[in-house]
This record gives C-alpha cells, sequence and structure tokens, in this order.
C-alpha cells in the first residue's frame, strides 16, 4: 500500500511538473508573439506594444546599437536620413508665399552674409557653389542650403565623441546590411543638421517674425512639476514635441537603450536618431529641448547639436546640476530651451535652461521676475514646485541679450499650458500629467481643428522621473497612448 502511494505521489509530481513546464512554455511563447524582429547579434529588437505601436530594443557597444537600430527599421532611416526629408522640413517650417522664401533664402545664402558666418571653415570654392543666384528655383536654393549643411556638419563632427560617431556609422551599416542602402553622411546630416540649418536661418528669420509667422510647426511645450503639485511628491515632466507632421509621425515609436557604457535610457523617437528629442534615463532625469528662434546664433560652430547634447546628458549625467553644468559649458551655436528635470539623487525638481550660442539662463521652479524687469516676460507659474516652458526666452534679460522676440503662437501656448497645470496643481500624476501635456488635443483651443484623424506631428510624452514610468501618444491623435518602463 504505501508503495502504491509513493507511486501515486511521483505520478502526481510528474504530471504537476508537467503542467508547470508546458506552462511556462505557454507564457514564454505567449511573450514571444510581440516581438516582431531580432538583429542578427539577439541583442537588439522590435517588439509591438499594440497595434501599431513598437519599442525598439538597443543594447551593446556604440556600434552594436547602431548597426541594431538601422539593421530593425531600416525602412525609417532611409526615409529620414535623406535630404528629400529635411527639405519637406525646411518648407513646413517656412510656410510662406514664394517671395517671402526667395527673400529669406537670398538672404541666408549671400556670399557676403556666408564669408561673415562661416567663411573661417568653410572654403571659398565651396562659397562660390552655395551661393544663391536670384534666377535660382526655390528647390535649388534649398539645395545649395543643404549642401552647406552637410559641410558645417563635416566640420563639426570635431566636437562630437566618438562613441557617438561609431553609432551613427552602425545605423547606416545596419540599414544597408538590411538591404536598405543609407550613408553615413546621411545619418549624421540627421542627427546634427538641424542646427547647422538653424544656427543659418535664424539671423535672418528672427526679425521677421512680427511681421510673419515663418514657424507653422514651433509647437513644442513642456513642464517639470514636483513635491506639493503631483500626488505622491513626485517628479512628473510633460514633453510635447511637436516638430513636423511629414513623414516623423509614422516613424516614431519608444526607443531604450541599455549602452555598456553609461545610463540606460528610454525616449520616444525614431529610428535613425542616434540623439534624443525627449528620454528618462535610469537615474531619473528627463530631458526635452524646445526652438526658440534667436539672432545670437553661431553655425560656423554649432557643436554636437542639441540632439547629440540631450543624448549625452542622459547617457553620462546621473543629477539634475550635472546636466544643467554640462549643456552650459558645452559647444553651442544655436539657440534652444531645454526642458530638465530629476526625480533621484537628491536633487529632485526641474528647469528650463534658456540658451542661445553666446548667452544662457537658468529659470529655474518658483522663478520670480525682478519688480525692476518691466519689459522682461513675466512668469505666471506663481509656484516653487512648477516650471513651464514653450518657445520663448522668459528669465529676464535672455530675450534681449539673444536677440529673440516671443512669437504670439508661443506666448498663447505657455499661457494655456501653464493656466492647465495650475488648475491640475495637486493632482498631477502620470496619468493626469499625460493630460496635461496633451493640452492641445484636437479640439483644445481649436489650436488643430477638431480633427482627430491628422498626426501628432511627433510626440506627446510623460515621464514619471521617480518611477520610471512613461505614457507617450504619437502616430495620429485618435490613437490611443501608450506605456513603457526603465
Amino acid at each position: 500500500m504505501m508503495k502504491n502511494q509513493k507511486k501515486k505521489v511521483l505520478s502526481l509530481s510528474l504530471i504537476g511538473l508537467l503542467m508547470v513546464t508546458s506552462l511556462a512554455n505557454f507564457v514564454q511563447s505567449a511573450s514571444a508573439t510581440s516581438i516582431i524582429s531580432y538583429s542578427p547579434d539577439g541583442k537588439g529588437y522590435l517588439e509591438e506594444l499594440t497595434s501599431g505601436k513598437y519599442l525598439m530594443h538597443l543594447e551593446g557597444s556604440p556600434y552594436e546599437m547602431g548597426f541594431q537600430q538601422g539593421y530593425l527599421d531600416p525602412i525609417s532611416v532611409s526615409r529620414l536620413a535623406s535630404d528629400d526629408w529635411m527639405r519637406e522640413v525646411v518648407l513646413n517650417m517656412l510656410e510662406a508665399d514664394d517671395w517671402i522664401l526667395n527673400l529669406v533664402f537670398n538672404e541666408v545664402l549671400s556670399r557676403n552674409r556666408l564669408e561673415n558666418v562661416v567663411g573661417n571653415v568653410v572654403s571659398d570654392e565651396i562659397l562660390d557653389q552655395v551661393a544663391a543666384a536670384s534666377g535660382d528655383s526655390i528647390d535649388d536654393k534649398l539645395f545649395k542650403l543643404l549642401d552647406l549643411c552637410h559641410v558645417l556638419v563635416e566640420y563639426n563632427t570635431r566636437y562630437v565623441p566618438q562613441a557617438f560617431l561609431d553609432e551613427i556609422q552602425g545605423v547606416a551599416d545596419g540599414a544597408t546590411a538590411a538591404g536598405v542602402p543609407v550613408t553615413y553622411e546621411q545619418v549624421l546630416l540627421l542627427n546634427m543638421g538641424m542646427d547647422a540649418l538653424l544656427a543659418l536661418a535664424y539671423p535672418v528669420v528672427e526679425p521677421l517674425l512680427w511681421l510673419i509667422d515663418l514657424f507653422a510647426f514651433l509647437s513644442c511645450s513642456g513642464y517639470v512639476a514636483q513635491e506639493d503639485a503631483t500626488t505622491d511628491g513626485h517628479t512628473i515632466m510633460g514633453r510635447h514635441w511637436q516638430f513636423t507632421s511629414y513623414v516623423t509621425h509614422e516613424e516614431m515609436m519608444m526607443m531604450e537603450f541599455y549602452p555598456d557604457n553609461g545610463n540606460a535610457f528610454l525616449s520616444t523617437s525614431c529610428a535613425g536618431f542616434v540623439g534624443v528629442t525627449s528620454a528618462m534615463n535610469d537615474q531619473g532625469l528627463g530631458i526635452g529641448n524646445d526652438m526658440v528662434p534667436a539672432q545670437d546664433c553661431d553655425p560656423a560652430n554649432f557643436g554636437m547639436g542639441t540632439l547629440l547634447t540631450a543624448r549625452y546628458v542622459m547617457q553620462y549625467t546621473n543629477q539634475l546640476s550635472e546636466a544643467t553644468n554640462f549643456i552650459i559649458n558645452s559647444v553651442r551655436g544655436c539657440s534652444w530651451i531645454y526642458g530638465i528635470g530629476d526625480g533621484r539623487n537628491g536633487e529632485t525638481g526641474g528647469v528650463a535652461l534658456e540658451t542661445s550660442a553666446h548667452n544662457y539662463r537658468v529659470r529655474s521652479m518658483g522663478y520670480t521676475r525682478p519688480w525692476w524687469a518691466i519689459f522682461s516676460p513675466n512668469p505666471i507659474e506663481k509656484k516653487d514646485d512648477l516650471v513651464t516652458y514653450t518657445n520663448h526666452y522668459i528669465y529676464y534679460g535672455m530675450a534681449n541679450d539673444a536677440d529673440s522676440t516671443a512669437i504670439k503662437d508661443s506666448k498663447s501656448r505657455y499661457e494655456w499650458l501653464t493656466n492647465e497645470a495650475l488648475t491640475m496643481y495637486g493632482n498631477i500624476d502620470l496619468e493626469q500629467g499625460f493630460e496635461l501635456i496633451d493640452y492641445l488635443h484636437p479640439p483644445s483651443y481649436d489650436y488643430y481643428g477638431d480633427d482627430l484623424t491628422q498626426p501628432v506631428g511627433a510626440a506627446v510624452t510623460c515621464w514619471d522621473l521617480t518611477s520610471l514610468e512613461a505614457k507617450a501618444l504619437f502616430g495620429n491623435y485618435e490613437d490611443t497612448a501608450i506605456y513603457a518602463a526603465l
């Protein structure tokens, strides 16, 4: 009897073991069904988070991560790393009549002006080739401008860490290995060309902003909230990246980087971007970069550019002060506003770091305008645990020093966002924080009308910098937001 009982127990144990093993295999199989593809080295993969929304996982050395990125989504890389995409970006940015565009291009590409702003790094031969003739078409002038940007980008690679250049080479090689040829120079232009382009154009375009809005998609904005502004004291950061709906909205995804050296970080981005526009690292730092037209630019020496600067902050800095100081001390040639938040490591909080080529101001939470600076913008946050920002300088004296005009559209969006934040004050968490940064969602403020099938343009993301969670919307406004975490 005892022997039979042992047999029964053994049989039941075997059955249980088989059931557990089968269940484990089922779970593993079920989770694996969301993986679309792996890179050849087996480290990188593309995962479908929900219908049509993807996460790309990258890990390893700089070159390995670049290769994985290019190999896993070569079509997106080829569409974005191209002169055609840059051309559409410029034309979307400068929505104006042909006579205005001709005026702008003629001035940007005038031989005398180019000698002054880039003559020390560009040869006379190239200047002769690039300088616009009055009879050229707008397309001809645009491609001459892009030719010049290629030259300036190559010159400024001297300011870029070799690891990032290796990763850019990897992206090109990975896409090419996947059957979609892409060159190193094309990926380099995607990651650095915007700074060259804007640094050339801003000094010409900025004086015209009082007359006409030449930046149709200048709709970036953000905030950082903490302590009493939030439900649980977490640091919550919102990032609205409104760049251009041309192609980009179709390419957006979540990308997670696990480099051999430095911090891991999560970014709402597109394949082809080694730099970042909106990201959070595993130290609780978050960053975003907003366009701000200013005349204080240096296109000859714009440094590594805003995308790679933000990438460096994510990978190699751990605290708010460290991130801020790195940007302040870096080579800069184009004006940007950096939103930076910190949810861990003892330096919680956030700033709007207002920069130009030769000037900067750190607008911290609780900043108030001096009583005597009556001609500077007046911040309306009025809280010491909240900072908001759009596309104009607010810190007193910065607009004057950088020669920058606060356009009406940016001031309106700043007021809308800040008032929404003050209304939600004390109740901001990941969910409410996402609703806050999605404040332009149609039909809100009638900013984009009421068509929900239109592209978001780029991405709307809320980062919980304390719990390292994220909620993001990209694609079309009617799409469902997705969640991710580090």
